[in-house]
């Protein structure tokens, strides 16, 4: 079993008024004839009932009258027109089901979805094995994405025991063709064929579903099963896109049997527990000569493992299995705003498309966004357009994408600097491609705690979130302090696709000003978390790193001043900067509020709790800060005063500052901002509040005693007995006291790492010896995050929660590190030199191990062991590891 052990906070408790309000699936065996067509005037009572319903009833619920969980009241910045029109159709379509090995939607609340499952039909319990989420348990040897652009191509390897899987997809583009079509090629080989020698096969199956379940209809093998090798799988109609068709093609070669095709049409309103759905249908033997034995034939063969062959009524869930020897080749091509004549229920396309459209326009107050796309007739008829996408027209689109991919990483990153060890570059490549493809389209409610109401759970306003995400196996979902080191990747490569995911981050802030730092929208993404770790907490905040792109929007636009015919991407930088500074504003305010110290100037992470049971644990976690188990006071109060979060503030209010300036917010308004930079910014005030002046070292404030250790203690009832053991923290003398707190690791690097320090500071000389000491945190691969001379230093925080933030190096700091070691290097100082050769060397420690771990291993890895390097954690984890690419380029953010 799989223990989360980051980003959560084990005090939540999921309360059952929190249950899920939607339907549970419920896909029972059906045995009907697939129909072979709809007629379209069926359905004209239900658009027209529809229409009248979609206009009365309100598409969001009223929600709590409580500050948290109502939307902040400012337009919604995923509406400005830089994210309408073109990009909004070359963004519809993408990987953006990042917790599946592959899975495809559009960017819409009601998404069209596809996806992919394969096993091995030899296997002994091959059910038990279908591919689909990506699990660290599956054991596969290697996955991910090798080249992926973001938007219109990309390819992935996937190597699952004998078999070699690659998967590649790309967008083309026609005049009229809403949102693209797409192609979707898997290749399918032996991957070691000595490890048989018997014919390796395989079942790969292929799926498309309509969301609008009982609203939409998937018509399946609409022009009946065919013996070449192209096939129409389904198609249907969506509100978004019109008329839609996908068609199959075997690339597979002659000389070899045809793959056998079958089919299930089922009618679900959800998809995230379809692996399991599926793997009970098809445990049942199906009947594969039912046609014969209805001729009058003999008895017929039995087999499982197979899909059915059988429809629901209204299905809006298609499912076709391919079962062949490999090698195997297919391509799967979708093709959306069909004209009438070219795809199922054509007479309905535009009359639904008017409908929704018609409903949106009238319906402002939703708090989300509709991509805002033009429905007109394609250019191009459909079999042009399917032969566009398969075969050899689809091989030689797959090479011109990726020699486009390559041209622009080494437009983007150039030759990377010397000492970078051989292989950097493919390593730099499978990291940027898998934050690439691992960015995600969730939509859903948040789960709340509302501690000023009795603690009473109700869940937040329907809001959509476009993200990157940590890891697919992992952390398939949103989190805000991982988004602002992705985005130190993303901006580089697509400026435009940055400044949408940041839109859709801060479109996410509430009325009271508070973004929750982890976001699980919807059910695919409620069901990889523990209920216990869903609900959210309004007073708990996390590192505001989305500061980090915003200052560099703020610098460029100010470096651009006020010229004409400037850049275009400096203009978008200013018109979101513009547009977003209430929410910016509102955001900055809720942490000056909600996260204050008791002394003015300071601040302390909400959310570390006083109650009893953080006596079950060495060192109550502080999830808040990103950094879970790093070692803060030992007794949580609120006289805490917490360094990192001093940090966070002077940077946020300094590119608060920058941003108001640079769009000419009025003086007064900016004028509070820049005072309390000024303040914070102030090096004597910081020595005063956090320096250890005999250590030399920044260190929190708090209720602290080294006194303490994990026993088990036993529960004895008045007689005597033993009834119970438990495993407890113990503290013994001396007892706690205010003091500052002696752990030196990444908390009290970070005056260093946001480069607070002046660089003729006594401090910051002292910092960099500590920092390149190995009895504190240097290591060969990297910067530890906790000194060895600590007390907690790699000790379990419980009997069996081990060491995360007390050992292990991460890149994100070290990241911050490199680039503030850089910055120190460039700037007269008397640590100037030591800064450029700590900075060398680091660099190239970090890059040769995060290599050889990437070509021995086959993954990326969430973090890497002190001692030895090895990747540990979940995997493949790109998020912050990602900045390996920066690192090795040298191309470090200024802030």
């Amino acid at each position: 079993m799989q223990v989360i052990r980051r980003k959560v906070d084990t005090g939540n408790k999921e309360s059952a008024e929190c249950e899920s309000e939607e339907p549970k699936e419920n896909i029972s065996r059906a045995t009907k004839v697939p129909k072979k067509g709809i007629r379209w005037t069926i359905l004209l009572p239900f658009i027209f009932f529809g229409a009248i319903a979609g206009f009365f009833l309100p598409l969001e619920p009223s929600g709590p009258n409580h500050l948290a969980v109502r939307p902040f009241k400012a337009d919604l910045l995923c509406r400005l027109s830089q994210f309408q029109g073109e990009h909004a159709g070359r963004m519809l379509w993408g990987t953006y089901r990042p917790g599946l090995y592959l899975g495809m939607q559009t960017r819409h609340p009601r998404p069209l979805v596809s996806g992919l499952m394969w096993f091995d039909p030899d296997r002994p319990q091959p059910l038990d094995n279908i591919r689909h989420l990506a699990q660290e348990r599956d054991g596969l040897q290697k996955y991910g994405w090798e080249a992926h652009d973001g938007e219109s191509f990309g390819r992935q390897e996937l190597y699952d025991g004998n078999i070699h899987i690659t998967t590649s997809f790309a967008k083309r583009f026609c005049r009229g063709c809403t949102g693209g079509d797409w192609a979707l090629r898997v290749n399918s080989e032996v991957n070691n064929a000595s490890m048989s020698q018997a014919p390796q096969r395989i079942s790969v199956i292929f799926y498309i579903a309509d969301s609008q379940a009982g609203k939409s209809v998937v018509d399946i093998l609409p022009q009946g099963a065919s013996t070449g090798a192209g096939v129409q799988l389904a198609a249907g109609v969506s509100e978004l896109l019109g008329g839609w068709a996908v068609h199959m093609h075997d690339l597979s070669g002659q000389g070899r049997s045809a793959p056998k095709l079958r089919y299930l049409g089922v009618q679900r309103a959800h998809f995230h527990n379809l692996t399991d759905t599926l793997a009970d249908e098809m445990a049942e033997p199906v009947d594969l000569d039912a046609p014969a034995k209805r001729r009058g034939g003999g008895g017929g063969r039995r087999e499982r493992h197979q899909l059915s062959n059988s429809m629901e009524d209204a299905p809006n869930l298609a499912l076709f299995q391919l079962t062949a020897e490999l090698p195997l080749s297919v391509d799967f091509v979708f093709t959306g705003s069909l004209p009438k004549g070219q795809g199922a229920f054509e007479g309905v396309a535009k009359a639904v498309s008017d409908m929704w459209r018609s409903i949106g326009a009238l319906r402002r107050t939703i708090s989300y966004c509709v991509p805002q796309l033009p429905l007109s007739k394609p250019t191009e008829a459909l079999p042009q357009r399917v032969a566009a996408l398969s075969g050899s027209a689809l091989t030689q689109l797959l090479k011109e994408r990726e020699a486009d991919f390559d041209a622009h990483f080494t437009k983007t990153f150039g030759a990377f600097a010397p000492g970078s060890p051989k292989g950097t570059e493919v390593v730099a490549k499978a990291a940027l491609s898998n934050t690439l493809g691992g960015i995600g389209y969730f939509f859903g409610a948040s789960e709340v705690r509302l501690a000023d109401q009795g603690d009473r759970i109700v869940r937040s306003w329907r809001a959509a979130l476009f993200t990157a995400v940590p890891s697919r196996s992992f952390f398939p979902r949103g989190f805000i302090w991982d988004e602002g080191f992705h985005q130190l990747l993303i901006r580089r490569w697509n400026e435009r696709l940055s400044r949408d995911i940041l839109a859709h981050w801060l479109d996410l802030l509430s009325e009271e000003g508070w973004i929750a730092r982890e976001q699980i929208l919807g059910e695919e993404a409620r069901a990889r978390v523990p209920a216990e770790f869903i609900v959210q907490s309004p007073q708990v905040a996390n590192p505001p790193t989305l500061f980090l792109a915003l200052a560099d929007m703020a610098q460029r636009v100010a470096a651009a001043g006020a010229e004409e015919g400037r850049d275009p991407g400096v203009q978008e930088d200013l018109d979101f900067l513009t547009a977003a500074y209430p929410r910016i504003e509102a955001w900055f305010g809720w942490f000056q509020r909600t996260q204050a110290g008791q002394l003015p100037g300071t601040f302390r992470w909400r959310g570390r709790g006083t109650a009893p049971e953080w006596d079950t644990e060495l060192n109550r976690k502080t999830f808040a800060s990103g950094l879970d188990d790093y070692p803060r006071a030992s007794h949580p109060s609120s006289a805490e005063r917490h360094v990192d979060l001093y940090c966070w503030m002077s940077l946020a209010s300094r590119a608060l500052a920058s941003i108001g300036s640079s769009i000419r917010v009025a003086p007064e308004k900016v004028a509070p901002v820049q005072e309390l930079h000024a303040q914070l910014s102030n090096a004597a005030f910081l020595d005063q509040m956090h320096l250890d002046r005999a250590a030399q070292q920044y260190r929190d404030w708090g209720n602290h005693t080294e006194a303490v250790d994990m026993q088990w203690v036993e529960s004895r009832t008045p007689e005597g007995y033993v009834v119970g053991r438990s495993y407890v923290r113990v503290v013994g003398q001396p007892p706690p006291r205010p003091q500052l707190v002696p752990h030196f690791g990444y908390v009290g690097l970070f005056p260093l790492l946001l480069r607070m320090l002046p660089a003729d500071s006594p401090q910051l000389s002292a910092m960099l010896a500590q920092l390149r000491d190995p009895d504190h945190l240097w290591t060969d691969a990297g910067l530890r995050s906790l000194s060895r001379a600590s007390s907690l230093y790699n000790k379990y925080n419980t009997q069996h929660d081990a060491p995360y933030w007390r050992a292990p190096i991460w890149m994100n700091v070290n990241y911050l590190a490199l680039a503030a070691l850089k910055h120190y290097s460039q700037v007269p100082g008397a640590s100037q030199e030591l800064a450029g050769r700590i900075h060398d060397e680091l660099r190239r420690n970090i890059l040769r191990n995060v290599v050889q771990q990437y070509h021995t291993t086959g993954y990326l890895w969430e973090n890497y062991r002190d001692e030895s390097g090895r990747g540990q954690g979940s995997h493949p984890f790109t998020g912050w590891t990602a900045l390996v690419v920066p690192i090795a380029g040298e191309t470090y953010f200024e802030i």
